[in-house]
């Protein structure tokens, strides 16, 4: 990867970016700490800071999970467990869809991704998904609802007006993972991407070589898979793969934490007790695949950026990533690096 621009975000508290669009070139994003959302120019600088939480008309006072652009039609979606509110571009409540999750999700510091939707031919209003977030496995194995078991996705169907569950839990039409051999019931981790152009699911697990297609327009018809393979990915040092993108034209991306040995943490730790492996940006890699061809070389995540923070797919085969912050005292600005993925 190649660094081709960086961003600058002057603000004493934490912020996390949440979503971009490509039309406006306008990022938006959440203080984490006086919970107000931010619009940012492609610099950094910002253009709008919304406080919404509240008890009045146009707020919320629930914990929001995820908040986004609406891409198409402009405004913003915010959703918790247990509703998804639309705003305008004047930050006024368009509507409430109010609903009750078989799962309940809770974050401290907010929302930390942006809301899975999508759009199918025919119905003005979009489908989205209420407690399956990538990276994020609610399941605990055990004892389940049979239609709950027997399925994979929660959604909010708008020509129903009501949840649905979607995309049978069946191995024939899944990615391979490995089961957990302390509770075979339990279900993987899910690690996704939607790609609401064509109108389709890409799917892997935290523990699998294989990304399964599915047509979104069509009920998740199964459309196909692509497999890949890792270069170092040892389960006992708890590897799993962390991000899947979609960098358009056929081009996937998945990046993984190779893992690390209990023996070779404890050496790492002697010589610097404050080392943590999921820290360490030197453990992760991207797998690139073009035309479901897997690229010979992986890349190295870069040495100076923070694994653990943002990292959001762009246009134009970019990638987002937030800088490491070396300081020891309290930051005054908050630093992005922009990467462009060389794909032969």
């Amino acid at each position: 990867m190649e660094k081709l621009d960086s961003l600058r975000i002057d603000r004493e508290t934490d912020v996390r970016i949440l979503d971009y669009h490509p039309g406006k070139r306008q990022f938006l994003a959440v203080d984490k700490v006086t919970e107000e959302f931010l619009v940012l120019d492609s610099r950094g600088q910002v253009l709008e800071e919304i406080y919404r939480r509240g008890e009045g008309p146009n707020e919320f006072n629930t914990n929001l999970l995820a908040f986004s652009f609406n891409q198409e039609e402009g405004g913003y979606f915010a959703q918790s467990s247990i509703e998804q509110i639309r705003f305008n571009d004047a930050w006024d409540v368009d509507q409430r869809i109010r609903f009750a999750s078989y799962y309940s999700i809770f974050f401290y510091t907010g929302p930390k991704m942006s809301v899975p939707y999508y759009r199918i031919p025919g119905v003005s209003t979009p489908f989205f998904f209420t407690s399956f977030f990538s990276g994020v496995n609610t399941n605990g194995g055990g004892e389940a609802d049979p239609e709950v078991a027997g399925h994979l996705i929660e959604q909010y169907n708008p020509q129903k007006q009501e949840l649905e569950w979607v995309l049978p839990f069946v191995s024939q039409l899944l990615p391979e993972f490995e089961r957990d051999d302390k509770n075979e019931n339990k279900k993987p981790g899910q690690v996704y991407a939607l790609d609401r152009k064509e109108g389709r699911l890409l799917l892997t697990f935290d523990r699998s070589m294989e990304i399964g297609i599915y047509n979104l327009k069509n009920h998740f018809d199964f459309v196909g898979q692509v497999g890949f393979t890792h270069r170092s990915f040892s389960l006992s040092s708890k590897a799993k793969n962390i991000a899947l993108f979609d960098f358009g034209r056929d081009i996937f991306g998945v990046l993984y934490f190779e893992g690390l040995s209990e023996a070779a943490t404890a050496t790492r730790k002697e010589n610097d007790p404050g080392y943590f492996p999921l820290m360490d940006p030197t453990l992760y890699h991207l797998i690139v695949l073009e035309d479901g061809k897997q690229q010979e070389k992986e890349i190295d995540f870069p040495p100076l950026s923070d694994p653990r923070s943002e990292i959001m797919p762009l246009p134009s085969n970019r990638l987002l990533l937030r800088d490491k912050y070396m300081g020891d005292t309290k930051p005054e600005f908050h630093l992005y690096a922009i990467f462009e993925l060389k794909v032969r």
